[in-house]
């Protein structure tokens, strides 16, 4: 293919992700869970015309999210995870690229050039103040990001001994993924998932895991002698990071354990800019160095003492107060 085809070509690649985005939207992937349809049972099924079903299933087939014998579709290897019963579930995920996030791509060249993310320069607010006030929105995206974790974190305990702990609580853990695997290598540990109120509200983890709800903006509850921060610093610039980093320090006892959990740009051998502009579009912010993350928590008080590889993308930064 000679660079103007290829060219041509690039310019629709969004017109596939958003073909399955919009059978997600649709639940058509679990009209076919239980058996291979025809193109008029799903369309009775999903109560929207044949001949628009039709195109969007032959959309699907072209692009080998679904299988087609005679006049019968059904699931692949791919779409089955687009269930939403499927114990593995992407659809969240498949989901949570559409729509604000590619609204915000869509305005980057405002972010490039204000610096501001597309919720500040359109709502005048953070990306997570605009989540909070749509409860469909909240929930979406906390099980977009509870996928994503639940595979991420799957090795953790076999990283870190927290044995060596008696609490520990996962600050920003939304709905739970990495303290609910820590509970389970250790059930004699004390967990909590602090988080803010609405995503508190609708967490549901077993019984022995407490929730605590608040902003870590705020007081952080001084529950634990080691804290978890996942993914969360990389969400917020250096000012509004060391004031996450600063209040979890006056949460922890002496010598308590800080985990941070980042992509790290410096221990990876894959290039994160596309995934640093996306945080520029939507927090103002930018995947960093294990520096500079050991740089901001050293300005809180907190002491390095190792650094672990936990998979191909991140990185567990172990700090003590």
């Amino acid at each position: 293919m000679n660079n103007r085809d290829f060219l041509k070509s690039f310019f629709t690649e969004h017109w596939k992700y958003l073909t399955v985005n919009t059978a997600c939207k649709l639940n058509l992937f679990e009209v076919l869970e239980s058996s291979a349809k025809t193109s008029l049972e799903i369309s009775q099924h999903l109560a929207v015309a044949q001949q628009h079903i039709k195109l969007l299933l032959k959309g699907l087939v072209s692009i080998k999210f679904l299988d087609k014998e005679e006049n019968i579709y059904a699931l692949n290897d791919l779409s089955v995870y687009l269930t939403e019963n499927h114990p593995e579930t992407l659809k969240y995920a498949c989901l949570n690229w559409s729509g604000d996030h590619l609204q915000a791509w869509m305005a980057l060249d405002e972010s490039v050039k204000t610096g501001k993310s597309f919720f500040q320069n359109n709502y005048n607010q953070d990306y997570f103040e605009f989540l909070n006030q749509d409860k469909k929105k909240l929930d979406q995206y906390q099980k977009a990001m509870f996928a994503y974790a639940k595979d991420d974190y799957q090795n953790l305990s076999d990283k870190i001994d927290f044995s060596k702990h008696k609490s520990i609580m996962d600050v920003g853990g939304g709905y739970g993924a990495a303290i609910s695997q820590i509970k389970e290598e250790f059930p004699q540990l004390e967990c909590y998932v602090f988080d803010l109120p609405p995503v508190i509200e609708s967490c549901d983890l077993r019984v022995d895991i407490f929730l605590k709800a608040g902003s870590f903006f705020d007081e952080i509850p001084k529950v634990s002698d080691a804290i978890i921060l996942s993914r969360i610093l990389h969400d917020w610039n250096d000012d509004k990071a060391s004031e996450i980093l600063n209040n979890v320090y006056d949460a922890l006892p002496e010598k308590g354990h800080l985990y941070v959990i980042e992509n790290c740009t410096d221990k990876i051998n894959i290039d994160l800019t596309l995934l640093s502009l996306n945080m520029l579009a939507l927090c103002e912010s930018f995947e960093r160095s294990s520096y500079e993350y050991i740089a901001l928590a050293n300005k809180a008080g907190f002491i390095f003492q190792e650094a672990k590889s936990l998979n191909e993308l991140q990185t567990i930064l172990t700090f003590t107060k």
